[in-house]
């Protein structure tokens, strides 16, 4: 313990000759792990939330690579049979709509990571002499009871609706299938839309895209209103602004510091771990607030800073790194899940506290010193201006 409470001894009186030194260090050394923050992936894939030795898992896999090798995109195309446009499209019979559909299929077909594509069209071909039909050579062909039955597997009773089937094998990889749905939306403009006609997309490719997107907004939206949040609360509780500013950038960094470790390391947010930041900021902030508060204490006990930085990073230095160490514990065990989820979400809740417990102890010191500096500086040279004014 004596080897303990002296090197916690040596970190404050570095930080309280050296404040702006570690200030800076502190800035440089997030400048490049922030780097890391474009780089944060999101885990959308259920598979990917469940344990890959599960046998279901398993067998899905092999049927999958070997058999299936395909998740499906369904992209569901409307008329709007209400339309008062006397030159807009009422019917998928219309050879506008067949047209496009060869047109879309076509694009969509080069896109990478597509296995096949299938659409009403293909069937017309078949029938028709590979020559798409008008309107007329439709409603001919629906005469014939077999080929009418073999249309209707794609179009609607009232022909208001028709669909293109896409085959893809992205099912296990998130990038690939974020840029499959994005080249998808694309193609749809690009091809030529005729004008009467709405596209609604389905699938469990294009669901795992929008859950993707809800976990990114519901991570930015949780950590923004948290530390909004606490800078209320603390700013109620020390009625200052930098003394509410001074724990929340503790904290901020720890968050930012996260994130930069989970982009370089590849380690993605996924439903549970999305609220992980809120979490350390409600965690990190008790850390920086118990020790800025023993700070402000022992000044105004009248003791000097370097007493003052000296006995709170010693003192509440210990008490924090024992709580740290049992909330760091009870996280720990989530490593032993059998659900890769609940163990993502220890580990990056391990990784945050940890972060905070780092920045407290050696950021929020300097941070303290170099505070009440500025501020006799400030004071010191208005006193100046004073006199020199007098």
């Amino acid at each position: 313990m004596g080897l303990y409470k002296k090197t916690l001894r040596r970190i404050a009186n570095f930080q309280t000759h050296n404040p702006f030194a570690v200030i800076f260090a502190l800035l440089a050394l997030t400048v490049f792990i922030a780097g890391g923050i474009p780089y944060v992936r999101t885990v959308a894939s259920l598979e990917k939330m469940m344990p890959e030795d599960m046998e279901e898992i398993k067998y899905f896999n092999v049927l999958r690579d070997n058999f299936l090798g395909k998740d499906m995109i369904g992209i569901v195309i409307d008329v709007d049979m209400e339309s008062q446009n006397e030159k807009g499209i009422f019917s998928v019979k219309d050879k506008r709509v067949l047209e496009y559909i060869e047109s879309l299929k076509e694009q969509i077909s080069e896109e990478d990571d597509v296995i096949e594509i299938f659409a009403v069209t293909d069937a017309l071909r078949k029938i028709n002499g590979n020559q798409l039909p008008d309107e007329q050579e439709f409603d001919s062909l629906l005469k014939n009871k077999e080929t009418a039955n073999l249309i209707r597997n794609y179009i609607n009773d009232d022909f208001s609706t028709t669909y293109i089937i896409v085959n893809t094998d992205v099912g296990r990889d998130d990038r690939r299938l974020n840029n499959l749905a994005e080249a998808i939306k694309n193609d749809i403009e690009d091809a030529g839309r005729p004008p009467g006609i709405s596209i609604r997309l389905a699938g469990v490719p294009l669901i795992q895209q929008e859950l993707s997107k809800m976990i990114k907004s519901s991570m930015l939206n949780s950590l923004w209103f948290s530390i909004l949040l606490v800078f209320l609360i603390t700013f109620l509780l020390y009625r200052s602004f930098v003394s509410s500013l001074l724990p929340l950038i503790v904290v901020f960094v720890s968050v930012a510091w996260l994130y930069g470790t989970m982009g370089y390391f590849n380690l993605g947010i996924s439903t549970l771990a999305g609220g992980v930041a809120a979490i350390v900021i409600g965690v990190g902030i008790d850390y920086a607030i118990h020790l800025m508060n023993r700070y402000k204490y022992e000044r105004k006990q009248g003791k000097k800073i370097e007493e003052a930085v000296e006995e709170a990073v010693v003192s509440t230095g210990t008490a924090l790194f024992a709580t740290a160490a049992t909330t760091l514990a009870a996280f720990f065990a989530f490593l032993f899940g059998t659900m890769p989820e609940m163990g993502r979400f220890g580990a990056l809740m391990i990784i945050g506290i940890s972060y905070s417990l780092v920045f407290t102890i050696i950021g929020l010191p300097a941070m303290l010193v170099a505070e009440e500096k500025l501020v006799a500086l400030y004071k010191n040279k208005r006193h100046y201006l004073k006199i020199k004014n007098a």
